[in-house]
């Protein structure tokens, strides 16, 4: 049995996706580069396995290399013998090694929150869900025609444009793209839309599908303004008339909404992440004391000011901060409210159409 066939064979026994989403998933997406593993003692069969992919990370104004990890799963008889602890910790340092600045993970289940916490993951990614009753219209001041042929090359032109328009976000490619319109062909009533507006070309695009209970779940939706957004939606409406919707949006600056935790991220690369501020914010001045214990290139003293970043390890207190990994998380991904209050000029990322 070849490799792939063995973690298709653990992903099948580990997670509920269907035969054909797995099928898919291994034809389209899995590579074998990607694929981390542990073998029993015979070294004869895989136990424990998950994939490190590589994406782009939009934050302040810059494109960073970021890993995503996927499929993480152990053996049900293996479990609980420091299996997946040893390979997360290998994922972390292969990231580190191809020159990643960040990692990112969507927890399976709840629980799981905690286990990936011991590895200085942070809950950074967050979704505003918003809930619209099955009388709500989504009504709009401009007119708005469906654009057909989602595989065109304008189409991803467009989708690229708008992941960029936000303010932090993981970006895909235009193979990721048509993953993503491939992996919704699979879910119960999924359904992308995109539509235009007289001179401005794609306004905006959503993806959507049907929950267990009947409501439509937009996974996500894109838009050059509010009304453009508002045009998406009405045009999924019309294809579902009596359902509610629930709208899952970026995390923006809301202090008085609910949001729910989308997923995780690490800090793999202090300097790139601090240096991607700095060139953002050249006024900006900070010392920064970093400890990792897993990743200890991490650990320095970090002087940002006249917009770089530079060790200087020598130097002595006191620090503006002295800060864990899971910290330094929060401060760099929190809201910018929350950064003008730390002085660090955080900002928000968001995560969606991850195929999770």
């Amino acid at each position: 049995m070849s490799k792939s066939e063995e973690i298709k064979r653990l992903w099948s026994e580990s997670f509920g996706d269907s035969p054909e989403y797995v099928d898919m998933y291994f034809d389209r997406i899995y590579r074998d580069a990607d694929a981390l593993t542990i073998a029993d003692g015979a070294g004869a069969h895989i136990v424990s396995s998950l994939l490190l992919q590589p994406y782009t990370l939009w934050y302040q104004q810059q494109e960073l290399p970021m890993s995503y990890i996927a499929g993480a799963a152990t053996k049900r008889n293996m479990r609980g013998r420091g299996f997946m602890s040893s390979l997360m910790k290998d994922a972390l340092r292969v990231a580190y090694e191809r020159g990643d600045a960040f990692c990112a993970l969507i927890p399976a289940y709840d629980w799981l929150y905690f286990f990936y916490d011991q590895f200085g993951f942070s809950t950074v990614f967050y979704a505003d869900v918003q809930r619209f009753t099955a009388l709500h219209s989504f009504p709009t001041e401009h007119n708005y025609f469906v654009v057909e042929d989602p595989y065109s090359d304008e189409m991803y032109a467009a989708f690229s444009r708008f992941e960029h328009e936000r303010k932090g976000t993981v970006l895909h490619s235009s193979r990721d793209f048509l993953n993503i319109l491939d992996d919704l062909a699979l879910d119960p009533g999924g359904t992308f839309i995109a539509v235009g507006r007289k001179d401005c070309g794609i306004s905006a695009m959503a993806w959507s599908a049907l929950t267990d209970s009947g409501m439509v779940k937009v996974k996500d939706v894109f838009g050059i303004d509010a009304d453009a957004v508002a045009g998406a939606l009405h045009e999924l409406r019309k294809r579902f008339p009596e359902k509610p919707f629930m709208v899952n949006a970026p995390a923006g600056d809301q202090g008085h909404r609910h949001l729910y935790a989308r997923g995780m991220g690490r800090i793999i690369n202090v300097r790139k992440l601090l240096e991607a501020i700095a060139a953002a914010h050249p006024d900006w001045k900070c010392t920064l004391k970093v400890t990792d214990h897993i990743l200890e290139e991490n650990n320095h003293i970090y002087v940002a000011e006249k917009g770089s970043v530079r060790v200087d390890d020598l130097r002595s207190g006191p620090f503006d901060f002295d800060v864990t990994i899971p910290v330094l998380n929060n401060l760099l991904f929190s809201s910018a409210s929350v950064g003008s209050i730390t002085g660090i000029p955080s900002e928000r990322i968001h995560m969606s159409l991850m195929l999770d």
